[in-house]
């Protein structure tokens, strides 16, 4: 059976998860061939001494003790940001990254997961800035709206759907869910179609977090 790991090293986007002490324990090829730093290097060491990520503005993002760290507890991630590094060359690169959570072998604590693209985003600097227990509350209200649309999903899946999404969690791939459920390689993927967009996800990736973390198998 696959685990999430092995799900990220056969990502084509470059995707590195943290634990609770902001230390990289996956790094897969696509960050190598990104940032030009090997896992052997990036796995055991803290991202923002790995990144030196920097807004589009000039202004250091990358720092010890940062926001997106605190969701190794749990919360609603932020929206896609941008973000600009050193790239494998020494030139700048821009970014629109990611962040999700998947279950962290630590008990009570969760990975948190950066996926990094090429391209430009919109910085949400509220979002990371926001210490005030208000601005907590809000968070936690977002959560409960989270889980409600993630239950809301699993009610509109047909059994087959959830099927494939179980699957799917155990890094099962098209042709090996095929031949698990003795169907097509199309059917799978048409399943898979309907269950990403009833789950309002873009991705696998997504998908397999998002099951993971409302409970959905």
């Amino acid at each position: 059976m696959k685990t999430f790991p092995d799900l990220v090293h056969r990502s084509l986007d470059a995707m590195f998860a943290i634990d609770g002490n902001q230390r990289v324990v996956v790094w897969n090829q696509a960050c190598e061939d990104l940032t030009g730093i090997s896992a052997a290097q990036a796995i055991g060491s803290h991202c923002n001494e790995l990144l030196h990520g920097h807004e589009p503005s000039g202004r250091p993002f990358c720092r010890k003790n940062c926001p997106l760290n605190r969701l190794s507890q749990g919360g609603p991630p932020p929206p896609n940001f941008a973000m600009r590094i050193s790239g494998k060359g020494g030139d700048t690169i821009q970014l629109n990254v990611g962040t999700m959570l998947m279950p962290s072998p630590a008990e009570g604590e969760w990975m948190v997961v950066h996926v990094m693209r090429r391209g430009h985003s919109k910085p949400s600097p509220d979002w990371f800035e926001r210490d005030d227990p208000a601005n907590t509350i809000a968070g936690n209200a977002q959560a409960q709206a989270d889980n409600a649309r993630g239950s809301h999903g699993l009610g509109l899946m047909t059994e087959r759907e959830r099927e494939i999404l179980r699957l799917l969690t155990h890094g099962l791939a098209t042709d090996s869910i095929s031949a698990h459920l003795h169907i097509s390689t199309t059917t799978v993927r048409n399943h898979i179609q309907r269950l990403m967009a009833k789950l309002n996800v873009h991705s696998r990736i997504e998908a397999v977090n998002h099951a993971h973390r409302h409970q959905l198998v």
